[in-house]
């Protein structure tokens, strides 16, 4: 009984994990951190999407294959979102710009 309960646990722990992972789709405005916000000490995108700024990430790099310097521009952004030192990042899978 104890060995099926554990099992049970988990089980459910690595469907929270996985479903963590999930890889979403936003909308919002896409902007350069240093740039645009003034935030930053180096160019990085950023997209806000309501009240909520996320921090992008791409194959590694702060600063994505779609970069706008300056001013903002709508954009579509999908990937998985980490909290990372208070932060919320998205790494970023695909992105278009509208």
């Amino acid at each position: 009984m104890k060995t099926l309960f554990l099992a049970l646990i988990g089980t459910f722990l690595m469907i929270a994990v996985v479903q963590a992972d999930e890889a979403k789709t936003f909308e919002g405005d896409l902007a350069c951190e240093k740039c645009s916000l003034k935030t930053g000490d180096k160019c990085a995108d950023t997209l806000k999407v309501g009240e909520t700024l996320y921090l992008l990430e791409q194959d590694g790099k702060r600063k994505t294959s779609e970069h706008v310097c300056s001013g903002t521009e709508k954009a579509s952004v999908t990937g998985t979102v980490e909290t990372r030192d208070g932060k919320q990042f998205i790494k970023v899978s695909k992105i278009e710009v509208k």
